[in-house]
């Protein structure tokens, strides 16, 4: 299980819509409203890191995101849904592209 943590900035006037389609993914596991330069922080998980590279693209692929940012990743869970180790950061080339 690969758990892969970024921040999304949209439009304005378009974060109520973002918000519900995040929150009705299978794979985003939670989402976080921000104030700043980014407007969602989003927690997600996959089997593997292809998985998080998919549901960043999909996340990328709708008009109202601007961008999002780097993504902290961690390949290793606990059998209680814990991180077993220290993550590692991937930025977003790697990813997101």
């Amino acid at each position: 299980m690969v758990i892969g943590l970024t921040m999304i900035k949209v439009q304005s006037g378009q974060e109520r819509s973002v918000y519900a389609d995040l929150q009705s993914r299978p794979d985003v596991v939670d989402v976080y409203s921000l104030f700043g330069e980014y407007s969602f922080f989003v927690i997600m998980q996959a089997k593997e890191k292809t998985g998080l590279a998919r549901i960043l693209s999909d996340i990328k692929e709708r008009e109202s995101v601007i961008k999002t940012g780097p993504v902290l990743l961690s390949t290793e869970v606990d059998r209680k849904g814990g991180i077993d180790r220290e993550p590692e950061s991937i930025g977003p080339a790697l990813v997101l592209n």
